[in-house]
């Protein structure tokens, strides 16, 4: 739960027993408000819920004080009204601003032990505990319960907004402790994990060589200390998705049962060498970038090739799987010793810039007949690529090959449409050898510089007569002849046509 921010602070004098008080507090909406007592800082809610539990007055601790030992109270009453403390949200930094530098400091830095009570239903945003040894998670409690704000109802839905949330994050000294009635969670190994020990939620481990509890389907890394310190890790033969970064590691062992390997898991590591197991289906966004890794041999269970997954790596060579489908976004993009590149028969999606600025690729063969398009960008900049070769009825998208400057030759045995900019400033493309037997591939003219900056006397090779006249149609076009140079249309060996700007 992240707390509104409140607008509006008003000081309340308050009678206890014939001794005048002092307690600020502010109020953000009729039911948000924030008391401050003895050290502490509530957020104040009116009718919350948690699952099927109905909490009439409800507070959510802001501010801790710095003690070595911290009790959190189970109830804080306010204007005479008894509000149950349910919720924690502790962001422990703050920020000091001298000149133009600003600098992040810790509040919380005498705290070693936090002591939670039995009331507490959900822990949201929790951070910058440098000193923090101990805390217990109690029965009800789940870390990042989803609440929607207009009704202040709790699911069951843990880790809320993981892209923005780390939980338990700078806390390097924390080990949990679980109540063993706590419906959620357990507790092996210094790790958080679900309730039946099949996935790991988060790591409180410091060892440099770590081992995964058996029976563990699911590793993910939702806070705590994480897993960059890891040089060494033992994977169970049970895991089935990895989401955790292993930047430290140079060698790993892959259970055959992996079936993902997800988000930036090996992304920037030291790691060489690896052999991806033979029921992998998807190589997540990242999973590979900027890794030193010069070969991968994809297994054909793999179907799935998520954006930037090998982008900026080491990569010279790569085998394609036979069940792949989807090569993603920037896949392989800034691969700068990659050399050539088939795809495989069954890939039905070639995304943008997936092989894009792959320095030192020279051939690219595409070998599926269910590739609808090459997508923008897809080869763009691949500076030594000599030959293209297309099996099927593709679409080739705008800047495809766009700055290709050394390819020569271009073959596509079925080819639908041509768009803008697709072949521009490819200045050796000498020949385009198309084996479409009863139509012409559409030339997109709506800009002209589909094979702009082309080698002069560009040949187009052709099945029949059929085609060369629908061709010549298209290249005839005068925003499109502007910028051919004595282009030839050929049959079998014969010219039939020539095409150039001045007629």
């Amino acid at each position: 739960m992240k707390i509104k921010k409140f607008i509006s602070l008003l000081t309340t004098a308050v009678i206890v027993t014939g001794v005048f008080a002092v307690n600020s507090f502010a109020y953000g909406n009729d039911n948000d408000s924030a008391y401050k007592s003895e050290g502490f800082t509530y957020a104040l809610n009116e009718k919350v819920q948690y699952d099927s539990v109905n909490i009439p007055y409800s507070a959510t601790v802001t501010e801790i004080p710095n003690n070595k030992r911290v009790e959190i109270p189970q109830k804080v009453t306010f204007n005479g009204i008894e509000y149950t403390v349910t919720n924690l949200e502790l962001d422990g930094c703050y920020f000091v601003t001298t000149g133009s530098r600003t600098t992040e400091k810790n509040k919380y830095t005498n705290v070693e032990e936090i002591v939670l009570p039995e009331t507490i239903y959900n822990i949201g945003y929790f951070s910058h505990f440098p000193n923090l040894a101990k805390m217990n998670l109690p029965q009800n409690v789940m870390i990042g319960r989803e609440n929607d704000y207009d009704t202040l109802i709790y699911k069951k839905e843990g880790f809320y907004d993981l892209e923005h949330i780390s939980y338990f994050n700078l806390c390097p000294k924390l080990k949990l402790s679980i109540d063993q009635n706590n419906p959620y969670y357990s507790y092996k190994n210094d790790m958080l994990l679900s309730k039946d020990g099949k996935e790991v939620y988060m790591s409180f481990n410091h060892s440099t060589d770590i081992t995964i509890p058996d029976g563990v389907e699911k590793l993910n890394s939702f806070g705590g200390y994480g897993f960059y310190h890891v040089k060494n890790i033992k994977l169970p033969d049970t895991l089935k998705q990895l989401r955790i970064p292993l930047r430290g590691i140079t060698k790993i062992n892959l259970p055959n049962g992996l079936e993902e390997i997800g988000y930036e898991v090996f992304a920037n590591s030291k790691i060489t060498k690896i052999t991806l197991n033979e029921n992998l289906k998807k190589i997540g966004w990242k999973s590979f970038y900027g890794t030193k890794l010069t070969k991968i041999i994809i297994p054909d269970s793999v179907k799935e090739i998520r954006d930037k997954a090998f982008a900026c790596s080491n990569i010279k060579s790569v085998k394609f799987g036979k069940k792949l489908t989807s090569i993603g976004h920037n896949a392989f993009r800034n691969c700068k010793y990659l050399k050539s590149v088939t795809i495989p028969e069954n890939v039905k999606e070639i995304e943008g810039d997936a092989f894009r600025n792959c320095k030192k690729l020279k051939n690219v063969k595409i070998l599926s007949n269910n590739v609808k398009h090459v997508s923008y960008n897809a080869f763009r900049d691949c500076k030594s690529l000599e030959s293209v070769f297309i099996k099927g009825g593709v679409s080739i998208n705008s800047t495809a090959f766009y700055n290709c400057k050394n390819l020569k030759t271009v073959t596509m045995n079925s080819i639908l449409k041509i768009n803008s900019t697709a072949f521009y400033n490819c200045k050796k493309l000498s020949k385009v050898i198309i084996k479409n037997k009863d139509s012409a591939p559409m030339i997109v003219s709506a800009d002209i510089r589909g094979f702009k900056n082309t080698k002069k006397g560009i040949k187009f090779v052709v099945k029949n007569k059929k085609v060369a006249n629908q061709l010549k149609k298209q290249l005839s076009k005068k925003k499109i002849k502007n910028n051919l140079k004595d282009a030839k249309i050929i049959v079998g060996k014969k010219v039939v046509y020539t095409i150039n700007a001045k007629g």
